[in-house]
């Protein structure tokens, strides 16, 4: 037994040697600061703006450590691969890097400052989504990890917003349409900034979609207001024209928004899954779902169409439920958005995008054709007809803040 004893303290003697030996490295390490939890960083920017840049160590260093920043463009095809993004890199005359050497001096943990500069704002053409990798080099410990920093440009835009308090709008393009009565795949997205939610029965403050088949709203009798809900959410109806009798995947979301801020929200169906999105990031799990969706019907009384077969609706269902709030860029897609679609078009999609179906920005008075309805951008004429009023216009709105 002892001589057991002895071989087993002697393996474990060996492991330790091998731990402090062998291939670890246990010295504190430089990297671009801001890149220890993740390396990509969101810019928004207005006009001509910078962002700093810098190198960290994990400890004040002993002697000065250098480091210079380049632009690696080559880099941005892997990153998209990876994240399954599409970004492009900006224009070379659009950006340039000012004091790209560093210094971390003795004593200190943190360098001096680099500059990416935006020098010419207007390369960046609106609906495109621009990234530039970074990268370091340095003649410290540097860590792989931390040694390239993604910056992805979000321009800041200016635009109308429309306060829709009492009022609604119906797509009657979409009634009956058999187009849109076979939809695989599904993505809803509206930009929505709540006023104040519904304090009386039944406590319904509608977004966008089909009364009792495919529709978000905040609240119910069986949830508090200011609760997000998927209603009806359903899935695979025998047939396209009676989708009400598809299978139902109705949820409400646990978290409770306030008042007075902006949110985007978007519903995907991939179809396999339903997920709801909040500023482009997952709101809970996703619901198992199968079968087409269909948004031609909607149990809708009151409406001018008749037959409790209202249209699709923007701020409106089962005769009122109005939203009491401000609204902006409303979209129907038939493909499922991905999660970096969705943060990065926040304030603005390219009309023709591929899946768009229709758009309805909200962008001001020039919006309103002479109808009184709200122009479709995407040409394809689901135009959304005032049913109770015209909107009033909130100007000077900062996307996508």
């Amino acid at each position: 037994m002892n001589k057991i004893k002895i071989l087993v303290l002697a393996l474990m003697a060996l492991v330790l040697a091998a731990c402090e030996d062998g291939n670890g490295d246990y010295r504190d390490v430089v990297y671009i600061t801001g890149t220890m939890q993740k390396n990509t960083i969101r810019k928004g920017f207005e006009g001509n703006d910078s962002v700093d840049l810098s190198l960290s160590c994990t400890a004040k260093v002993t002697e000065a450590v250098t480091g210079s920043f380049t632009a690696a463009p080559e880099l941005l095809d892997a990153y998209n691969q990876t994240n399954n993004s599409s970004y492009i890199v900006p224009p070379a005359d659009a950006y340039s890097i000012e004091n790209p050497s560093v210094t971390i001096q003795p004593g200190q943990h943190v360098s001096t400052n680099a500059k990416l500069l935006i020098a010419d704002p207007t390369k960046f053409e609106e609906g495109k989504n621009y990234c530039l990798p970074i990268r370091v080099k340095s003649d410290g410990n540097l860590l792989d990890a931390g040694s390239v920093v993604y910056i992805v440009f979000v321009p800041i835009i200016t635009v109308d917003v429309a306060d829709i308090n009492g009022k609604a709008f119906l797509v009657p393009g979409f009634r009956n349409n058999e187009a849109l009565g076979h939809l695989s795949q599904l993505t809803m997205e509206c930009k929505v900034y709540v006023t104040s939610f519904q304090h009386s029965n039944p406590y319904i403050s509608t977004l966008m979609g089909c009364e009792e088949n495919f529709l978000l709203r905040f609240g119910d009798v069986s949830c508090d207001p200011d609760q997000l809900q998927l209603a009806g959410g359903k899935t695979g109806a025998p047939s396209w024209d009676k989708p009400d009798k598809g299978t139902a995947h109705a949820t409400t979301f646990p978290t409770h928004f306030p008042t007075g801020k902006w949110c985007h929200f978007a519903c995907v169906y991939d179809g396999s899954q339903i997920t709801m999105y909040l500023n482009g990031e997952p709101m809970g799990d996703p619901v198992k779902a199968t079968g087409d969706i269909s948004l031609v019907w909607s149990y809708d009384y009151g409406t001018s169409y008749g037959d409790n077969n209202g249209p699709f609706a923007i701020g409106y269902s089962a005769g009122g439920r109005y939203l009491n709030g401000r609204i902006s860029e409303f979209r129907v897609w038939n493909v499922a958005r991905t999660p970096s679609e969705l943060l990065n078009n926040i304030c603005y999609v390219d009309p023709h995008s591929q899946g768009l179906i229709a758009y309805w920005r909200f962008q001001g008075p020039s919006d309103v054709l002479s109808d009184g309805s709200i122009k479709d951008w995407t040409g394809h004429g689901y135009n959304a007809v005032a049913k109770s009023g015209t909107p009033s216009w909130i100007p000077n709105h900062k996307c996508p803040y």
